[in-house]
């Protein structure tokens, strides 16, 4: 118990200033920023209802109007002039709650009445020293000793609570500007399901996305507001702890008339305040081990691996075959409008795409090049799924439409001259034309500049006389014809590098820009950034470790607890070997709709052993898929002259790829490709063997 009338008061001042405290979190947090989350939610609730009085008369893609209860028309409409506005006015307030937080203004009334009390307390303060309890002497009268009372509590208790206001409002600018960001995700949540509303033809294609979109964002925004009030209780239950224990500590020897207690204490502080040279000298010695490790440790690790696979010979971890080949049927487990976000990205979905400045930079300079009349054209190789078509489509929507821009897209039917010409003529204008050389005297013809997109060109070339011709007459056109014409041809790295041999490839092309492996951050940063898109939570499973693993390292909690996520991004940067688009279908194969919750993706662990679906194939039987990686397809007869095997030919290695779901033979002309599913895999491990 306090008996000192000025103590008890000064505890009483205390516990005004934390109610205060409290009162700001309410107001600031817990009543503006709530308060829009709310508004949000009751708006996206009410968009569920139907109409007031729904007409029964069908809409269709001629007759979409305000009538369909989530027609086109009305759900354009309700996200921009309803949610839309609610999301951005509950932006702003966890925006402007978040600055007054960062700028000290909220706080500022809390620590001025704190510096305030201290400095009105008297400078000198006489306690009593409470008796010693002793039955040998007489008991004497009660002993006052002066104590610098302003200091103590300046140091003890002002200090120590203006560091924890401090904190309190740092953590509270968090908040709300955690929420702002979960706010804007769920913006982009909503553009997305609008994006396939308006993509779709189909009327109940229409509905189900858009109730699909208001029910994850109601779901977001509901958990979001739940999160957020329960952190601030927690923050202000944290606060109040907090500083309660240092205004026990700064009260406890005042209330126990313990003076010389208070005395000790400050004499030491000052002793500690003082610099020592041990505690310099230990200081930087730390801080040298500290600086020395983070640079050694990475070489090490790095000799470390370098070491392991020299002694244990282990190659590349790449292949994983029957993960990859075996899973083509992914209808069932995943929603549709979530495969969506795994394949072609839309352009109007700005956070779908991850900036590649050094590879984006070099492109735009060839477009500028040429608009100021000077003679260049563009080569993009790369290996398949790599993103060359992705950044050529990102480079060409910043010309706002200031050029014509044709695009071909080369497959088997359009791998001879004739009919590349006819499609090139088509595209451009031009007169017909049977070759290169008479396409490039018909060019002129049509007047004008444009651009001119050639997409997947190694199915142009062929490891024969007559396709290396081919290819030299097409390298001749592009040079006759890059002053009207801005080529961009787009080709596998495997057929680039062989060309770049044959013919110097790059001798006809003013920039040639290489798409080469990302890291495994890029791919992990590009899946959760469409994944969030998706509005669905997000589980991995934990692997369980191998009973010999447990028994041989025990005590290795950091093999044996690994974080799910990271450990899976981990093992996808082994697997994929940086290809964007086997990233995506390991994602695909692996991701499930959780049946628990229905709406949480659950990812399974990846496998750790190694694909040995190449280890037992012959010679001709990997110069097949060496063909084919080059050139993209071919036809039985061309492989067996680039192949040239004698015997029975080529037809029974090409059956056994087809049954081993290595190969794909279809269309008119019997061409034989890749499984899309096996590019990336098989173009790796080839590449490993110094096949290509």
């Amino acid at each position: 118990m306090i008996l000192d009338p000025q103590l008890a008061r000064l505890a009483e001042w205390f516990a005004a200033l934390q109610g205060r405290a409290g009162e700001l979190l309410d107001q600031r947090l817990r009543g503006d920023c709530l308060g829009g989350l709310e508004h949000v939610a009751l708006t996206l609730e009410q968009q569920m209802l139907p109409p007031a009085a729904p007409e029964e008369t069908l809409v269709t893609l001629a007759d979409d109007d305000n009538r369909h209860p989530l027609s086109r028309t009305r759900w354009r409409a309700v996200l921009e002039h309803d949610i839309r506005p609610a999301i951005h006015a509950a932006r702003d307030t966890l925006a402007a709650t978040a600055a007054a937080f960062d700028g000290g203004l909220a706080a500022a009334g809390l620590l001025t009445d704190l510096a305030r009390t201290v400095a009105e307390e008297p400078e000198l303060y006489f306690l009593d020293r409470a008796a010693e309890d002793s039955g040998v002497t007489e008991k004497a009268g009660p002993v006052q000793m002066a104590i610098p009372l302003r200091r103590w509590l300046d140091e003890i208790f002002a200090v120590p609570v203006r560091g924890l206001i401090e904190e309190l409002t740092r953590r509270a600018a968090a908040l709300a500007r955690e929420a702002a960001a979960e706010l804007e995700r769920i913006e982009t949540v909503l553009d997305y399901h609008l994006f396939i509303v308006e993509d779709s033809r189909e009327a109940e294609a229409r509905d189900e996305s858009a109730f699909t979109g208001l029910g994850h964002a109601i779901r977001l925004v509901r958990a979001l507001s739940e999160r957020s009030a329960r952190d601030v209780r927690r923050l202000f239950g944290w606060f109040v702890s907090e500083s309660s224990s240092r205004m026990d500590d700064a009260l406890a020897p005042l209330r126990a008339h313990r003076p010389d207690e208070v005395m000790q204490q400050l004499a030491a502080r000052e002793a500690r305040a003082r610099p020592s040279w041990i505690r310099a000298q230990r200081d930087r010695a730390r801080d040298g081990a500290s600086a020395l490790y983070t640079r050694a440790a990475p070489l090490v690790r790095e000799l470390a691996q370098d070491v392991r696979r020299t002694i244990t010979g282990e190659g590349p971890r790449i292949g994983y075959w029957d993960l990859l080949i075996a899973g083509d049927d992914r209808a069932g487990r995943l929603p549709a409008i979530y495969r969506r976000l795994f394949g072609e990205v839309p352009l109007g979905l700005s956070d779908l795409y991850q900036p590649r400045p050094r590879l984006e930079v070099p492109c735009r300079k060839v477009f500028e090049t040429w608009l100021n009349g000077q003679r260049t054209a563009l080569l993009v190789t790369g290996d398949r799924g790599a993103g060359k078509r992705t950044l050529v489509n990102r480079v060409r929507a910043e010309l706002h439409g200031e050029l014509p821009v044709h695009w071909i897209s080369m497959g088997p039917h359009l791998a001879s001259e004739p009919r590349l010409c006819a499609a090139m003529c088509e595209a451009t204008g031009t007169p017909y034309a049977s070759s290169f050389t008479e396409f490039a005297q018909l060019l002129p013809l049509i007047g004008g500049r444009r651009v001119l997109i050639l997409e997947n060109a190694e199915q142009l070339f062929v490891r024969t006389p007559e396709g290396l011709a081919r290819m030299q007459g097409f390298l001749d056109m592009v040079r006759a014809t890059d002053e009207a014409l801005l080529w961009i041809v787009l080709m596998a790295a495997p057929a680039a590098t062989l060309l770049g041999t044959c013919l110097r490839l790059p001798l006809y092309f003013g920039q040639v820009v290489e798409v080469a492996a990302e890291s495994g951050r890029f791919i992990e940063t590009m899946i959760r950034s469409r994944h969030r898109v998706s509005g669905f939570g997000l589980r991995f499973r934990e692997r369980r470790a191998p009973a010999l693993q447990r028994l041989r390292r025990p005590f290795t909690r950091a093999d044996m607890l690994p974080d799910p996520g990271e450990e899976w991004f981990i093992d996808l940067e082994r697997m994929c070997g940086g290809n964007l688009r086997q990233a995506l279908d390991y994602w695909l194969l692996s991701a499930r709709l959780d049946a628990k919750t229905e709406h949480d993706i659950l990812v399974r662990p990846l496998p750790r052993r190694r694909g040995n679906a190449l280890n037992d194939l012959s010679l001709p039987q990997r110069q097949v898929l060496v063909s084919l990686v080059q050139h993209g397809a071919l036809t039985e007869g061309q492989l067996q002259e680039i192949v040239r095997t004698t015997g029975g030919g080529i037809g029974p290695e090409i059956d056994d790829l087809r049954r081993r779901l290595l190969v794909d033979q279809g269309g008119p002309g019997g061409f034989l490709t890749l499984r899309p599913t096996a590019v990336g895999p098989v173009t790796h491990d080839l590449r490993w063997r110094s096949m290509i």
